[in-house]
Order: C-alpha cells, then structure tokens, then sequence
C-alpha cells in the first residue's frame, strides 16, 4: 500500500502544469490561407512541445509542411542554439515568417532571423486606415495614410469617458499589474464608419480594496486603497453606454437616438455591405429586450422585435464560440433589410423566428422544436441557410451536447451535420469547415468537413498517451433523477483505486451560476485561468476520495422551463437540493460512494453554494471549501443578480433576502473553511467578512483564509490548491498531510 507521501506525489503529477500539454493535437486551430487551403501546427513532444505546420488542401484532404521546416530549425540553431520549433503561433506569408520567441518578436526571412521590434500601443487600436486612441477622456483618429489627426469627441469626462472599459472588470487587477485593456469600438467593414459608447458611470456608487502587501520598488509599506464603480441591485444609478457611430473620414458622428444602453459595443453587428447596424437592447432587469435596426449615417432606430418574459430572458452567447463575430446575441437581419431572425425562447426550448422587417409581423419559427438552437455561426444568404449549434439533439447521449446545423431561411431542409456522438467544436471558414469532437470519456477527433457535413479527411486524433501517463483517471459518464422524480441529470464522476467492498468519501465540485452548465462535457486536460481540471477532483481521487460533478435544475441548455428554476431562486444554486436527494440513487449505481462523508467546494458562485450548501444541508454535506463566494447577491453587480432575481423591488425584495447565506450561520455543524482573495474586484472581499462575523455571532468554529495577493481566481492559486487538498483529507479522511509536501514545492 503507498504511504500517504506516495499518494500526495501522484496527486502532484494531476496539477494542471503537468496535464495543459499532456495531450497532443487535442485542439487544432485552422489558420486560413486562401480559398482553397489552410495550415495548422502539429503537436509533437512532451514535456516541451514542438510543432509542425501542416498545409491542407481542402478539396482533396491532402497534407504537406507549409514551408521548409530543416531550414527553419538550422537558423534557429545559428541564432538561439535551440533547433527546436517551440512557438506554436506565427504570422505566415510565402516570403516570410513572423514568430514569438522567448519574448520577443522575430521574423525568418531567406534564411536568416532578424529581431522586430514593437511599439507598445496600449489600449489603441487601428485598422487598415486609421489609428484610434484617447486622451483626457476623449476619442482622436490619426488617418495611417497621412498622419492627420483629429479629435473625434470633446464632451468626455472621468468616468464619463469615450471607448472605456466598465470599471468593475478587473479594473484593480488590471492596474494593479499594469496591464491596458483595448478600447471597445467596432469598425465597419469597410473601416471608414466605427459605432462606440461614452461609458457614464459618475454617479456609480464606489467600492473599495485594500492592497496590504509588500511591491518591490514601493517606498512605502503603507496599504493602498483602490476606488471602482460597481452598483449593487438596490441602487438607482447604474452604468450607462451611449451610443455614437462615427464617420471616420469627415471627423463626425451622430448619437444613436435610443435610451442607454446596459451592454458594451458586442450589442451591435454591422450589416454585410455597412448600409445598417442591427443592435440588441437590453432593458434593466433583463425582462425586456428590443431588436434594432440602426441607420448608421443619422442614429435613427427602427425596433423590428420587442420580446418580453414573465421571469427572465436569456438571449446573450456571450462569444463562447459564435464565428460570426463577436456580436453578444443569436439575430440578424438579411442584407437586403427586409427579413429578420430572432432567437427566442417563447416556446420553451430556444428557436429562430423570422419577422418581417417592413411590416413587423412574427413569420413563425424557422428551426424544429425539439432541439435547441444557440449560437450562429455561419449566414449563407446567396442560399438563404443559417449553419448554427444546438443542443438536446435527439441522436446525442447527453442533451447538452452541441452539434453544428443548417436550415433553410423558411425552415425547410433542417439537418445536423455532425452525426457523432459528443461534444462538437466548430472553426468556420465559409466553404468548409473543422469539427473538434470529444466526450469526457472519448479523446478529441479533428475532421475536415463540407457545408453538407461530409468528412473530407481525418486532420488529427489526439494522443493521450503521456496524459495516461501522468495516472489521469478517465471520468465516468451517469445520470440519475433530479428532486422531481422524472428529470434526468448529468454527471461525471472520478473513481479512486479502491478494494472491492470499500467505501470512500466524495467531493461535489459545484459553481452554482444560473448562467451556465457546469459539467464537463469535452475531453478535459486544460482549464481557462491556470486553474485545476475538474477542480482537483484528479488528485483528490489520488489521495483516495472520489469526485463528483453534475447540473441540477435550473442550469440553461434544456429548455426556459428548467432554467427557469433559478428565477428567483439564486441562492438555489442550479439545483443544490437535487445534489442531496440523488444520493440514494447514486450510492446504488456507485456502492462503493459513502454518501455519509461529503464534501464540497467552488469557486465565486460555486463558493456561495458551498456555504449555502453546510448551512442549508448540514446533516448531509460534512466539509466545505468555499472561495470567493456571494453570499448575499445583493452585495454583487446588479447586471448579473437582476437576470434571475429581477429588480430590486417589493414584488422581488423578499428572494434577495431569502438568498442571504450569512441568515444561516446558525446551522453550520461541519468544518467550513472560507478564503478570499484580498485584491478581488469582482466580488468584494466583504461579501466573505460578512459570512465571517454571522459565524462568530453565532459562536461557530469555522476557518477563514485570506490571499493577500489574490483577486478573483483563486483556484488558480498554488497556497489554495494545496490548502483545499489537505482540507478534504484531514476532514473527510482523518489523515495529516505528509510534513514534507510534494505540492510545497508549487508555492516556491
């Protein structure tokens, strides 16, 4: 039997720096050369990667290398005294190759590599004809062509000011560590024309952070205190966009001729030949929503679509892999201005409606009932098809599973195009495109396809060999019913090595977000923001505790009618009640599970249905970790809270008070241990103290940790990955972590 030293080196070995390149050609990125062919960067190697760049033929499926790959490695040798190709991104151009190497910009050109030196813009930004950049608040252009500079506004003001980014958006961390982030505009496609916002936030109500720690070159070790604007759901004042389209080559601009705004310039897509902006108005409370039709040369607005829910709407894709562009909703309006397609979920599961725009007349729905239509990807209006993703496709094993379609404009010729089961991501490039599918339990396959959805070759099947390796624990795929008796939920679990007849405790990762499915649904090896795969749940299973993930009601991708459990119901948390009673059902298809030793853990929301979940279930969840958690949603930003608690009003009041974590502090009856990070300016460190001082009102023994150093992602951080670890296995357990630490080495 391996000591607990042993289990703890084998838990290391699941971190992420070990798993995020474990797994070769999992994620082929398609670079386009032209019509008829593009490249992509072959994996090979490993701990360090090495690529190759492989060119396509896309008519024929065909591979070669893009360029001599031996003369490339001989240079590098000359230059650097490494032969090996290490970047994975370059600027390709027949005569010419620009690459990132060791920080620094280089370019390969006849044989030899010569370093190119880049000026830093900042947050400007620039097309083909125009520089666009602010000072004292207010916009300037300087035309690329003859260095002619003008000022496009003048009415810009602190927190009034012209292209910003809303100040509550990492705005600490980003000064914090002197990062910019670029102005928000939206060229026209011919870049002459560009629609952007004067951002009013000056009556926004201020929070604050505390920055305690020690910076190298500070002459001072007197704490710093950092102002942002964030306004909570019972305040009146709340950021404000106003909208100006600017014509670039005259120096004007006409003030779109609506109410504000609440969104950033995602709201607005330029129509194909610039002629229109379609826009997407999104009302406070997120109740009501208007589809606009924009006249870019007066700011005139024609409103084409008014939609309105009883509870709430869910109309952003937020870009979360939306090729046509990064327009936050699923609409359009064709080029010739006269047909309208608007995603709605008025009949349960999201479908697209055409409406005639002259007249305003819903035409009916144009995409099939039973399946869930979500992001556009593609508009092919010389045949009038729509190509998009859906959910809770028929031909799928898990009704969260997103494939590619196509339907006609009226609704006719319906098809899904990629007929394997799982998970599917899409890169689009007008004539063809690739298809990455996966499952948790299936690797990655890369297929070249048609706009039929016929498979033109095999680009790539992952190599999950040093993965394995590493002692990475397939996931297994189950369901079992939610709290109503009928509904089935998804999950995956991670098994621990045990003896036949033993039983083991679990840990339920869970975010709790009504935003957003949380269960992994592709082959999982890397994670956004250096954060843990699965949680930890790798290395918890290590150490000998099992692991489980899964989505209750009220999670979108199924339906209005499930998502709609959330509505007044955050601090239900995505089904936090079906976590407890599918117990029963899960001990019986996993006997070896001791359903009466549970833990439990997330991050931000994950972190309030973590607290929620020891004082609401204390008799069923035994140990917590909860990070960064709301606690109390109206101590969070209203843009978020007001979607599923509506406004702060009498009619809504009582939710928000109901979803007040710290009115449970009386219940807590197993270990909680509670961590913030001090510089989060996402959700206040507050929100955490809160929950805190309830405890100590009510005489609680808890544990409180505090990451001096952290904003909001702190499952990202080293201290915490190790702390949360040893937490589970000395309560859950009853095991002392071993003195000498294989995962100490990680916080040097």
């Amino acid at each position: 039997m391996k000591s607990i030293k042993e289990k703890y080196t084998d838990a290391e070995k699941l971190l992420l720096k070990h798993t995020h390149n474990a797994v070769l050609n999992g994620k082929p990125k398609a670079v386009k050369i032209d019509d008829n062919f593009f490249y992509y960067a072959k994996e090979s190697g490993y701990p360090l990667t090495e690529y190759e760049f492989v060119k396509v033929d896309i008519r024929t499926g065909e591979k070669s290398l893009l360029f001599d790959h031996d003369e490339l490695r001989k240079s590098l040798k000359e230059s650097f005294g490494d032969e090996r190709i290490t970047f994975k991104n370059i600027d390709y151009k027949e005569d010419e190759i620009g690459f990132d190497y060791k920080g620094k910009t280089y370019v390969y050109k006849n044989g030899n590599i010569s370093e190119v030196i880049k000026e830093d813009t900042g947050s400007d930004v620039c097309n083909e004809y125009y520089h666009i950049f602010t000072k004292d608040f207010n916009l300037y252009r300087e035309d690329l062509r003859n260095k002619e500079i003008i000022q496009l506004s003048s009415d810009g003001s602190d927190h009034n000011s012209y292209a910003g980014i809303l100040d509550d958006a990492e705005s600490v961390t980003k000064k914090v560590r002197n990062r910019t982030s670029k102005l928000k505009v939206n060229f026209s496609h011919d870049g002459k024309k560009m629609i952007t916002y004067r951002l009013d936030e000056r009556d926004v109500k201020d929070l604050y952070i505390i920055q305690a720690y020690d910076e190298d070159g500070r002459e001072s070790i007197r704490p710093r205190l950092h102002t942002y604007k964030v306004c909570f759901p019972e305040d009146e004042e709340y950021s404000r966009y106003y909208y100006y389209i600017f014509d670039l080559e005259k120096g004007t601009s006409v003030k779109i001729d609506y109410k504000p705004f609440t969104k950033d310039e995602n709201s607005f897509m330029w129509s194909r030949d610039d002629s229109f902006i379609i826009g997407t108005w999104v009302e406070r409370g997120y109740q009501n929503a208007v589809m606009l039709k924009i006249d870019p040369d007066n700011g005139k607005c024609e409103e084409i679509v008014c939609e309105h829910s009883d509870t709430f709407l869910n109309l952003a894709t937020y870009g979360i892999q939306d090729s046509y562009g990064k327009y936050h909703f699923s609409n359009f309006i064709s080029s010739d201005g006269k047909r309208a397609f608007f995603q709605s979920e008025r009949d349960d599961y999201a479908r697209f409606f055409e409406y005639d725009v002259k007249t305003k007349e819903c035409l009916g729905p144009v995409t099939p009932e039973d399946s869930i239509a979500t992001n556009i990807i593609y508009v092919d209006e010389e045949n009038e098809y729509i190509y998009y993703l859906a959910n809770c496709i028929s031909l799928y094993s898990d009704p969260y599973y997103q494939g590619l379609c196509r339907v006609h404009f009226d609704g006719s010729e319906f098809e899904v195009l990629n007929k394997e089961d799982g998970f599917h991501m899409i890169q689009f490039m007008d004539t063809y495109y690739l298809d990455t599918y996966s499952r948790v339990d299936l690797p990655p396959v890369t297929n070249l396809c048609d706009l039929d959805g016929n498979i033109i070759t095999v680009i790539e099947k992952a190599d999950i060999s040093n993965l394995l390796e590493l002692g990475y624990i397939i996931p297994k795929r189950f369901t079992v019913k939610a709290r109503d008796g009928k509904t089935d939920l998804y999950g995956i679990l991670i098994e621990p090595e045990h003896k036949e007849g033993e039983t083991v405790p679990y840990v339920d990762h869970i975010y709790g977000g009504p935003q957003m499915y949380f269960v992994p649904k592709e082959f999982t090896y890397d994670h956004y923001n250096n954060r843990e795969i699965f949680g930890g749940l790798e290395s918890l299973a290590k150490l000998g505790i099992a692991g489980i993930i899964i989505d209750g009601l009220g999670t979108p991708g199924r339906g209005k009618k499930l998502h709609d459990y959330s509505w007044l119901n955050i601090h239900g948390n995505n089904g936090l009640l079906d976590h407890v009673t599918m117990a029963k059902e899960l001990k019986e298809k996993f006997p070896f599970l001791d359903t009466d030793n549970v833990g439990i853990w997330g991050n931000s929301g994950g972190g309030c249905a973590t607290s929620r979940a020891l004082l609401e279930y204390p008799d069923y969840f035994k140990v917590g970790v909860s990070s960064a958690g709301n606690h109390d949603q109206r101590m969070y930003n209203n843009e978020w809270t007001e979607r599923y608690y509506g406004l702060y009003n009498d009619e809504h009041k009582d939710a928000y008070i109901t979803g007040d974590n710290t009115s449970l502090a009386k219940n807590l009856k197993g270990h909680l241990l509670i961590v913030h990070g001090m510089m989060d300016d996402n959700v206040t460190m507050s929100q955490s103290i809160r929950l805190v001082d309830a405890l100590i009102k009510e005489d609680k023994d808890f544990d409180f940790l505090i990451l001096p150093r952290v904003n909001h992602n702190v499952p990202a951080d080293p201290y915490f990955q190790r702390i949360k670890l040893d937490y589970f296995v000395k309560h859950l357990l009853g095991i002392d972590p071993p003195e000498d630490h294989p995962f100490k080495k990680e916080a040097e």
